[in-house]
């Protein structure tokens, strides 16, 4: 019974960000790893125990423990991603001013 509230969790989160794409509130290429994230969420929840098989396999003895890496390695890997974006839009945002800044120049020059 429990299974089923974490079916319909990942069912929801997974249409909660295909609704925000087609909105155009995210972009496709952004959207992925949560899409993914989510098909992975809906597998675990549809079938509990390969959590379990996956740590047997790895010989890992506490198989929430190999839950709690793989999330902590998505997040720190899409933080890692986010980072990149910001500091190339903050290199951009540079960019534009002294672009800027050299076009109003140039009209001021022009005017005179």
């Amino acid at each position: 019974m429990n299974n089923i509230y974490f079916i319909l969790i990942s069912i929801i989160v997974l249409l909660y960000v295909v609704n925000v794409v087609r909105k155009k509130q995210f972009s496709i290429k952004e959207s992925f790893w949560w899409v993914l994230s989510a098909i992975v969420m809906l597998l675990l929840s549809i079938f509990p125990y390969s959590i379990d098989w996956f740590a047997k396999k790895l010989n890992i003895s506490y198989p929430p423990s190999l839950l709690f890496v793989i999330c902590i390695i998505f997040l720190l890997f899409i933080n890692f991603r986010n980072s990149r974006k910001i500091s190339e839009l903050q290199m951009k945002v540079v960019e534009l001013g002294q672009e800027l800044a050299i076009v109003k120049e140039k009209v001021k020059n022009d005017k005179e």
